[in-house]
């Protein structure tokens, strides 16, 4: 049906909505769009001369309303076990394509379970983890497997992400979010089940599939001649390029295995950031996981709509290596932007450029609770090199 907007920025006067709103207005794409959030001052605050629609995101009425007036909504409002999900039942009947930058595993699985058959039907594509989570992980696994396919003639039936140099500041919504988590995670022994079960997003979760734990301690990749420890997001971004793999068919086997780490340099100074990341990392989720200590990292991280000056997300940059293998054919891609930091400004231009992509290209995917790879494929991949992201094979 037609629609009066091509696209909806919900949550725009937040930190990362905010980033996301002033990259579609810069786009210069002919889309007709609107910004949306419950306080009208702050909205109008923004100055992008465009249309405003009030809304609470806890008002499932206000929430249908605002998925009925779009084709394509775009939220940046979380946490979003807290304020996503009437948004997403909203688009999901309405047959209203979504995307959003989560991270929260255990809500994502209560939005498959809910409404991934009614998404599929309305032809909705909900895609989740449109930011640096988990781009890089899933259209840049999805990349490197064409490239393998161009060049050995088949698939890697093991890909290998190594997180390396990165620079960026956290958001106050990014801290509440992963506290969220951490407090369902607390609170339901359900959850803390579903957040370690490798396969989580999976259509079945506990279907068999081949092993896959996530690294816990420090490790050597002697390919890339590189120290690698645990990576933070790791627990999300596999889950989601796991369910990419098995909503496409398993193209790349029933035996494929993705595996994600964070990289440091082969040198003694090296080893001593990876001794020092991973103590840090684990005294983080030792505090994590416990009331009290919770509440103190909550009073002195940075409060939302709070985050980084335009100086540190203009001097932030990141790279991942994949190295993708069959037997003994093996190559090394790159995923990586070196004009903007991971969470903020490259996000803006990952969930900017997703939304987009849905609102303006002629995609062929079905809908349902979906993945960036598997909804936008090619498509996507496409706008991001424009948009100035590398992905290409390592020279």
């Amino acid at each position: 049906m037609p629609r009066e907007f091509d696209l909806v920025v919900f949550g725009a006067t937040g930190f990362t909505g905010r980033l996301v709103s002033e990259y579609i207005a810069r786009s210069g794409e002919p889309v007709t769009w609107a910004i949306a959030g419950r306080n009208r001052a702050k909205l109008e605050a923004l100055g992008l001369g465009v249309p405003i629609i009030v809304a609470d995101a806890l008002d499932p009425a206000a929430m249908a309303s605002v998925a009925g007036r779009a084709k394509v909504v775009c939220t940046t409002a979380g946490p979003f076990a807290k304020y996503g999900s009437d948004l997403v039942a909203a688009c999901a009947e309405a047959g209203t394509h979504y995307c959003d930058l989560t991270g929260e595993v255990q809500w994502m699985r209560r939005m498959i379970d809910a409404h991934h058959a009614t998404a599929t039907r309305t032809g909705a594509r909900i895609v989740h983890t449109c930011g640096f989570d988990s781009i890089p992980s899933d259209l840049g696994t999805w990349a490197l497997q064409q490239e393998m396919i161009r060049t050995f003639g088949k698939p890697a039936t093991m890909v290998t992400a190594l997180f390396g140099e990165t620079s960026g500041g956290v958001s106050g919504g990014t801290v509440a979010s992963a506290l969220e988590t951490m407090t369902e995670a607390a609170e339901e022994r359900g959850v803390r089940k579903l957040l370690a079960n490798p396969y989580a997003l999976d259509p079945d979760p506990f279907a068999e599939r081949p092993p896959a734990p996530d690294e816990v301690s420090i490790g050597w990749d002697r390919r890339l001649k590189m120290f690698t420890i645990p990576f933070v997001m790791a627990q999300v971004n596999t889950r989601v390029v796991r369910r990419a793999h098995a909503l496409a068919g398993q193209p790349w086997g029933k035996d494929f295995v993705y595996r994600e780490v964070m990289s440091t340099p082969g040198t003694p100074r090296g080893l001593a950031m990876a001794v020092g990341i991973t103590g840090s990392l684990a005294g983080l989720l030792f505090a994590m996981k416990r009331p009290r200590l919770r509440e103190q990292l909550a009073k002195r991280a940075p409060k939302p709509g709070e985050g980084p000056s335009p100086e540190v997300r203009a001097k932030g940059h990141w790279k991942v290596r994949l190295i993708g293998e069959a037997g003994p054919n093996r190559l090394v891609y790159v995923v990586a932007d070196e004009h903007g930091d991971p969470g903020y400004a490259s996000t803006a231009k990952m969930l900017g450029e997703s939304a987009l992509c849905l609102a303006r290209d002629p995609l062929t995917s079905s809908g349902g609770v979906t993945t960036p790879s598997v909804a936008m494929g090619q498509a996507l991949l496409d706008r991001l090199r424009r948009a100035g992201l590398t992905f290409e094979v390592a020279g």
